[in-house]
């Protein structure tokens, strides 16, 4: 009934989201010269739209050389300047586009935990409903199913009996990223042996926490698919999540400058990057791309929001691109998960600043730890924090991850240890992979 009621409302309502769902499962399975040539078509296109209509991007195209007609040619794409976090905070409102209304614009801002925060615009126009009812449906989920979130946003009062009235007859549940208390937990958990909902959609810290507190009493939530997203979903995390929750987990890579950038489907093999609605490129630090399997910067365009173009936008993340086709048989590019940020970056009284191979260091026996974070002090020196999965049960791949930081350190001056820990810290229901209190050196 609730599917039926669904689809009632968004053919009334959604008619325009309805006909983009159907276009983008099309796509899926396109060839792959008609592929790129849709993707080409579509960053050059956003791109033009930019150099005409945005001031900062006609500023900074021009000054970089580039005409509108060079803008133009699809060629010249991978060769246009890289926008970062730093310029699209100093430029403000000089981003938006002149041609589009402004009561597109949706207020969009980052939580800020590298920095300040950034405030950008999204699309109302932009087809985004269509986007996560397209990747729900790789998982077995359908938009109108009861629905579980663990995020930092919490409707209160009026906002939540109008979000409650939209969704009617689903039922969603929510719980603050921001407050997990074990009481939070507990009433959460009522809430969802009475909703039974077939999919949670959390961060991946917030999901852990209700993970780790229903372990410790032997506990399961079942669903059918658990959703995560807004930090680097380490190995044991995903085993630790789906012993409680009984379901797959899924990886996906979100922001809020970009939603639906990248999800896994069934298979696991990576992230597919929604290739008909973003441009993802791995590039080195030039803004050139580097070879499939090499970890780079990643750049994403949005070939949907026309008020607040993002065209080649630094996310600040780190992952590399995957090669060969999927086994489910989509044609759209895939990419390693997110393997940290530009900003997670350990350093040495030398001036070395080791930016790649952090996630990595438990590789040698993922399933030994629940999380990890590597804390660097103010005199160099660095602890591997680690959350065990069995009290006591990963001294040894411990020692291995110190021998393997103490390599990529390479550097006698810095003191390496690891230190068992019972959880990570977070803020907001996110953890940084590193924190880093020591100056870079001369």
């Amino acid at each position: 009934m609730k599917r039926a009621i669904f689809d009632a409302k968004t053919r009334l309502l959604m008619r325009n989201d309805r006909r983009a769902f159907e276009v983008m499962v099309r796509n899926e399975r396109l060839g792959g010269a008609a592929f790129e040539e849709l993707s080409r078509g579509a960053a050059t296109r956003i791109a033009l739209h930019a150099f005409d209509s945005s001031p900062f991007y006609r500023e900074l195209y021009a000054g970089a050389g580039f005409g509108r007609e060079d803008v133009a040619e699809a060629g010249n794409f991978s060769a246009l300047p890289v926008v970062t976090k730093a310029a699209l905070r100093d430029a403000g409102d000089a981003v938006l586009s002149m041609t589009v209304p402004s009561s597109r614009a949706l207020v969009s801002q980052t939580g800020g935990s590298t920095g300040s925060p950034l405030r950008v615009r999204n699309d109302q126009a932009a087809p985004t409903a269509a986007m996560w009812w397209r990747i729900y449906r790789w998982w077995g989920v359908h938009p109108a199913d009861d629905m579980a979130f663990i995020y930092r946003r919490l409707r209160q009062g009026r906002e939540a009996l109008v979000y409650a009235a939209q969704w009617w007859p689903s039922r969603h549940l929510h719980l603050d990223a921001r407050a997990i208390t074990d009481d939070a937990i507990e009433t959460f958990v009522r809430d969802w042996q009475r909703v039974r909902p077939r999919l949670l959609v959390a961060y991946v810290e917030g999901a852990t926490a209700v993970a780790t507190h229903l372990a410790r009493t032997g506990r399961t939530l079942p669903t059918s698919a658990v959703s995560v997203t807004a930090a680097m979903l380490q190995p044991g995390q995903r085993a630790l999540l789906e012993s409680v929750f009984r379901a797959p987990v899924f990886d996906t890579y979100r922001s809020a400058e970009i939603p639906w950038i990248a999800a896994e489907c069934e298979q696991h093999e990576g992230l597919h990057v929604a290739g008909d609605q973003r441009l993802v490129e791995i590039v080195d630090d030039a803004g050139r791309a580097v070879d499939a399997g090499t970890e780079g910067s990643v750049v994403v365009t949005d070939f949907s929001n026309e008020v607040f173009p993002l065209v080649r936008y630094e996310m600040g993340d780190r992952s590399r691109r995957l090669d060969g086709a999927c086994a489910c048989g989509r044609v759209f590019p895939r990419i390693a998960p997110v393997q940290g940020r530009l900003a997670d970056v350990v350093r040495t009284p030398s001036g070395r600043r080791i930016t790649g191979g952090l996630s990595g260091l438990f590789l040698g026996d993922p399933g030994a730890i629940r999380q990890m974070q590597v804390v660097q002090a103010a005199d160099y020196a660095v602890t591997i924090r680690y959350v065990p999965t069995t009290p006591g049960g990963a001294r040894d791949a411990a020692a291995t991850a110190v021998r393997a930081l103490r390599t990529l350190l390479d550097d006698d001056a810095v003191a390496v240890s690891a230190m068992e820990v019972e959880s990570i810290e977070s803020q907001g229901g996110k953890a940084r992979l590193v924190i880093s209190h020591a100056p870079d050196a001369p």
